[in-house]
């Protein structure tokens, strides 16, 4: 088997954790983030604990896994000034 086919047949999974100031925001940042399904070889799976998100990401190999990972990081990006812009305006 040659090296390069043995690397695309590898699984890639991974869990990104985000502290929030509260249960609150981590529950908004949650639903925002809940239907992420734009993915057909990867898997994201986010659950609100407390003032934290975990984000289970399970990918058919690492560049989907990166797709992903970047995918979500950057909905956390534009949650984030969401949240910001929102404080402000109040």
């Amino acid at each position: 088997m040659k090296a390069g086919k043995k690397m695309r047949n590898m699984k890639a999974n991974g869990k990104i954790v985000v502290v929030f100031p509260d249960a609150d925001a981590a529950k908004s940042a949650e639903a925002s983030l809940g239907s992420e399904t734009g993915f057909s070889r990867a898997r994201i799976e986010c659950k609100a604990e407390g003032k934290s998100l975990r984000i289970t990401i399970d990918a058919h190999d690492i560049v989907a896994f990166r797709a992903a990972a970047n995918g979500a990081l950057r909905n956390l990006q534009v949650f984030e000034s969401i949240e910001d812009n929102e404080s402000e305006v109040q």
